[in-house]
């Protein structure tokens, strides 16, 4: 599923600051091989998946308001008593993007994580 951008912005100093603190503690970043059968290409994705409603709303806002999808689980999950679950996801470009803008604040595993990340999808490519 693609989410198209709503509001291309830069973020303030302060929201990208607060963004990539909640991204390195909740969210990750995973290498795509892509499916040969749809003719896609290896990628980034982001992900982040939590169960705070607000936090996750503030964190699609300051991503061109972006769309976060919730799911309530299913029967199981509610009878445990568990409380919904929302999530955001971004690849190719835009993950490449906010990325590239969250690096001068992430931390040494996230960075080799991206670098890591980055090296299969050139040799991939090339």
């Amino acid at each position: 599923m693609s989410i198209a951008i709503k509001n291309w912005r830069e973020p303030s100093s302060t929201e990208l600051a607060w963004l990539s603190g909640i991204w390195e503690g909740e969210g990750s970043w995973i290498y795509r091989k892509g499916r040969k059968n749809r003719n896609e290409k290896p990628h980034l994705r982001m992900q982040m998946v939590m169960t705070d409603s607000d936090i996750m709303e503030r964190v699609g806002a300051i991503m061109d308001g972006r769309k976060i999808t919730y799911t309530e689980g299913g029967p199981v999950h509610k009878a445990r008593g568990q409380k919904p679950v929302y999530c955001i996801y971004l690849q190719g470009r835009s993950a490449l993007r906010w990325t590239n803008l969250m690096k001068p604040y992430l931390g040494k595993r996230r960075l080799e994580k991206y670098n890591f990340i980055m090296e299969q999808i050139n040799e991939e490519i090339t």
